[in-house]
């Protein structure tokens, strides 16, 4: 099993409206309404792949409540903290015809210091079952930088494996725990490490995280692959199969739990590499975040090629 942990999470409301402007009144052709946050994205992903899986983090409100009933429709486990301020929605507006895709996202509810000793205790119950624990998703923008940190090593003291998928100062910090895994974007990367002019550089920088104590190192970087650093070697994807785009949100969420689907199972990195990649692509194929097509993976995975490079 894999426990997720989203200390943020969202209700993501999504809309299709043909003619979207600044101004007047527009009429939505489709929607859609889904529990999100990157770790509910990780979690519905691995549910849909047949792994076991569990959510964890905070709810509050009627939001909160519309969280859970829709992971309950989704028959995904979850078993949250509660706290009194209302959990955040999140809005997404694509026009396909004038290739217009917005997002519009509320901040969040701040987190009372109690509350994040109430994670930690649900955190440390729940883990036991688990083999990996997945740490996503930026918090409040009031949270302390190095909120991260003592959860992760609740759970390293375990024994249990932990990814941390965040950005900015949460990253910087939560790096300090020597996760087992993390998952930046190309930017989010940078922000970490400083500028890279090229991949090769990229590599390199990641190559002196592990080295530092960071388990494996992997940098998605949309259209343009990805690649990825551990003890083992470094592994590189230069390019992605073509696909119509429809939208990238969720992508990173589903190279996780394709990625950590994989290695549940003991296959090779580099295969594992593949098929995250293989479900990132699919889900950017799709509208709404953590969604994908299980036959469209399949072929895919046979397109994307994994390149090893010499250290």
């Amino acid at each position: 099993m894999i426990l997720t942990v989203t200390v943020n999470p969202a209700l993501d409301k999504n809309y299709d409206v043909p003619g979207f402007a600044l101004q007047g009144i527009h009429r939505v052709h489709s929607m859609s309404t889904v529990p999100a946050g990157k770790g509910l994205n990780v979690s519905r992903v691995l549910h849909n792949l047949g792994v076991a899986t569990i959510a964890t983090g905070f709810v509050g409100g009627f939001t909160g409540r519309q969280i859970e009933d829709g992971l309950d429709h989704l028959q995904v486990e979850h078993n949250f903290v509660r706290i009194r301020a209302e959990s955040r929605s999140n809005c997404l507006i694509v026009d396909h015809n004038q290739d217009v895709h917005c997002e519009i996202k509320e901040p969040g509810p701040s987190i009372p210091r109690n509350a994040w000793k109430r994670l930690e205790k649900k955190i440390v119950e729940l883990a036991p079952k688990c083999s990996w624990v997945v740490f996503a998703g930026s918090p409040p923008p009031d949270t302390q930088a190095s909120i991260y940190v003592p959860l992760i090593r609740s759970v390293q003291a375990l024994g249990i494996k932990v990814a941390l998928d965040t950005r900015a100062p949460w990253l910087k910090e939560g790096i300090k725990a020597k996760p087992d895994l993390i998952k930046p974007n190309w930017e989010e990367f940078q922000e970490l490490v400083g500028p890279c002019y090229s991949t090769v550089q990229g590599l390199g920088k990641a190559r002196e995280l592990v080295e530092q104590g960071l388990g494996t190192v992997v940098v998605s970087m949309g259209a343009k692959g990805a690649f990825a650093v551990n003890r083992e070697g470094s592994y590189l994807v230069q390019e992605l199969p073509p696909i119509k785009v429809i939208s990238p949100i969720g992508s990173g969420d589903a190279l996780v739990a394709g990625l950590l689907s994989k290695l549940e199972d003991d296959a090779p990195f580099d295969n594992a590499f593949r098929f995250g990649l293989a479900v990132a692509c699919s889900n950017a194929a799709h509208f709404g975040a953590g969604i994908f097509d299980p036959v469209q993976v399949k072929s895919l995975e046979q397109e994307v090629t994994v390149d090893q490079v010499l250290k």
